[in-house]
């Protein structure tokens, strides 16, 4: 075990605005979404001076931070294949190519550590605490630091000129059907729920009902050993060890 306190990573602060306002809640559910990343890397970082070699503990701990990469790798695909090409469509082209070429700049750490991940899970009797959070470490600074700057790229004013509620009403349907398609309900949107915002965002994800049911009762228990290691329950309710890393508290409007 790593008995030394971790060093952890400050969540964003939540863009002001009214996220029932579409314009502005583009950068808040882009905020809440991208500290769901920030707070899986502090679970990681944090529980790996907890678990135990050689346990069962140990294995459903890699197999949870190999399922928040997929999350993220899920999240830059559908940027990169869905969201920035419809932003473009409307607001022109480019305007979104730094945010694509900002995935590049950690992707090569990032899938350094992925690749230590899976042998950790194929032989884990290789596990090191210490190699373990210096590879997190060496991607995580700058992919935080993308994480804050593309939601300047979602400024509500700019977006007003360019779309309607309309297209972004049609363009949630068509990003809907496609996490029906791609996403695992028993492997990855608990995930969201474990390392949420129930301050800021009690509101998000904002799936249907008997889908928030399905995600967090039902589904939830299959793999439960691995949503133990959350910075939240299932309520999204912060764990003591992760509160001083949150966001302000943002004035509900």
């Amino acid at each position: 075990m790593a008995t030394e306190s971790p060093q952890l990573y400050n969540c964003l602060p939540i863009p002001d605005g009214d996220w029932k306002d579409v314009y502005e809640n583009q950068a808040i559910t882009m905020a809440l979404i991208h500290n769901v990343f920030i707070r899986g890397f502090n679970s990681m970082l944090y529980y790996s001076g907890e678990v135990q070699p050689g346990t069962k503990q140990l294995v459903s701990f890699l197999n949870y931070s190999l399922e928040v990469c997929n999350m993220v790798h899920h999240h830059h695909r559908s940027e990169e294949t869905l969201f920035f090409p419809f932003l473009e469509q409307k607001m022109g082209a480019g305007r979104m190519s730094g945010n694509v070429a900002a995935h590049e700049e950690f992707s090569k750490p990032f899938e350094a550590f992925e690749e230590l991940l899976k042998k950790l899970i194929s032989d884990p009797s290789l596990w090191d605490a210490r190699v373990f959070r210096e590879s997190i470490h060496s991607f995580m600074p700058v992919l935080r630091e993308h994480l804050s700057e593309e939601l300047t790229t979602l400024d509500a004013t700019e977006l007003r000129k360019y779309l309607t509620p309309k297209d972004f009403e049609e363009f949630d349907k068509k990003l809907m059907e496609e996490i029906k398609k791609t996403v695992s309900f028993v492997r990855g949107p608990q995930i969201v729920f474990v390392n949420g915002d129930s301050v800021n965002g009690d509101w998000f994800p904002p799936f249907p009902g008997p889908l928030v049911f399905l995600i967090k009762y039902a589904l939830y228990w299959v793999h439960s050993d691995m949503w133990e290691f959350g910075c939240c329950d299932k309520y999204k309710r912060v764990k003591a060890p992760f509160v001083p890393y949150e966001p302000p508290v943002k004035k509900q409007s």
